[in-house]
Order: structure tokens, then C-alpha cells, then sequence
């Protein structure tokens, strides 16, 4: 079976299928054998539509350019959700606190990679036999504290 080389449709051609994919006359299966087009393409074209077709109405909602100031007052008098849509931002980010890192973790992540600087070709396997973090996280129990431990830093 031989290759099909990459189609370049023109723009004329994409408005084509995909008002006949709005119109909802005839399905993707049907469109995409009548057009020879994949209907993944027909459903990509059709939301590209869709998203530009308010452009051409004069849409206000598009995005201000990136120089323009931001009123303050009013921007907190609206709801959270679209502040976040006016500042181009996640709403999710909104509401994220960020924790401090454990100490216990920084502890291990510090270890980790001292042992990656003085054993580069070492896997997870033999960094795990040359070391135990548990040791450098949890006191010595009291049985062990009559015996020296020269392991331990």
C-alpha cells in the first residue's frame, strides 16, 4: 500500500466542509467519504469555525492587548471566575495555597542528590544498597544508644 502524501486544503475548501459539518444535514461518516476527509479533520475544522464565527460580528470578548492597564476596583467587584478569564489566568491557580516542603523531604531530596553527584552511573538499585534514607529521617531506637554507630552522620 502506498503512502497518501500530505493534502494542503485551501481556506475556501475548509469553510466549505465545515458549514456543511454545522448544517448537520448529513453525518461525519457521510461528510468525511463525500469530502475525502477524516472526520477527526471535519469535527477540527467545524469548533475552528465555530470559535472565529463571533469575530466576524464584532465579538468584545477577545482577549485585551498585553499593554493595556487593568482596572483594579472593577476587576474585584466581578466573580471569581471570570477575574481569572480577564487576567488570562487558570481559575484553579486562584485558589492554590502554596505548602512549604517538609524538612523530612528536603532531608531526602538533598541525600538523593549527593548520591547522584558522587555515583552518576548508578542506578535506583545500587543507590538503594549503598544507602538507607530511613536512617537519616528517624531516631535510633534506646537499645542501640549504648553501642556506638559509626554509620550515622
Amino acid at each position: 500500500m502506498t503512502k497518501r502524501t500530505r493534502r494542503n486544503h485551501s481556506p475556501v475548501y475548509k469553510a466549505q466542509v465545515a458549514l456543511a459539518a454545522v448544517k448537520g444535514e448529513k453525518t461525519l461518516a457521510e461528510l468525511a467519504q463525500h469530502f475525502d476527509v477524516h472526520p477527526n479533520q471535519i469535527t477540527s475544522w467545524r469548533s475552528q469555525l465555530l470559535e472565529g464565527a463571533a469575530g466576524v460580528f464584532g465579538y468584545e470578548g477577545r482577549a485585551e492587548p498585553a499593554g493595556a492597564v487593568i482596572d483594579v476596583k472593577t476587576l474585584h467587584a466581578l466573580p471569581v471566575t471570570r477575574q481569572a478569564r480577564e487576567l488570562g489566568i487558570s481559575r484553579g491557580s486562584v485558589y492554590y495555597l502554596p505548602r512549604p516542603v517538609p524538612a523530612t523531604d528536603l532531608t531526602i531530596m538533598r541525600r538523593q542528590g549527593e548520591l547522584h553527584m558522587n555515583y552518576p552511573f548508578a542506578g535506583s538499585r545500587i543507590l538503594r544498597a549503598r544507602t538507607s534514607l530511613a536512617r537519616y529521617l528517624t531516631p535510633l531506637p534506646e537499645s542501640y544508644t549504648t553501642i556506638r554507630d559509626t554509620t550515622r552522620p
